[in-house]
């Protein structure tokens, strides 16, 4: 059985300009590399695309996933939570509310 522990938590503002995770830097470093498992990603007020290879940027109306108001999915691995990427959907700005969880 895993059990994990809350590492951090942050909100970023999803605009007309790409977002991806922790770009302060303060959430995936060399100290906390090896504890992450897992973030878990709530999307607020407005639809917002997403893509998850690192190098393709979302772009609203045509690429990515489309995550709607009131989603909350896991991002599973440091790698994937590096690569993702989100932009806005529309002309509504988002809310990103992220929790990250690890091991002690």
């Amino acid at each position: 059985m895993m059990v994990v522990v809350h590492i951090a938590r942050e909100q970023i503002a999803v605009s007309s300009s790409v977002k991806r995770l922790d770009e302060g830097g303060t959430v995936i470093t060399n100290d906390n590399r090896p504890k992450l498992r897992y973030a878990d990603v709530q999307i607020l007020g407005a639809q917002v695309r997403v893509t998850f290879d690192g190098s393709t940027n979302p772009v609203g109306g045509s690429t990515g996933q489309l995550w709607n108001p009131g989603d909350i999915k896991r991002v599973w691995g440091v790698k994937n939570m590096e690569n993702i990427r989100f932009i806005r959907e529309g002309s509504s700005d988002a809310t990103v509310v992220v929790d990250y969880w690890g091991s002690q």
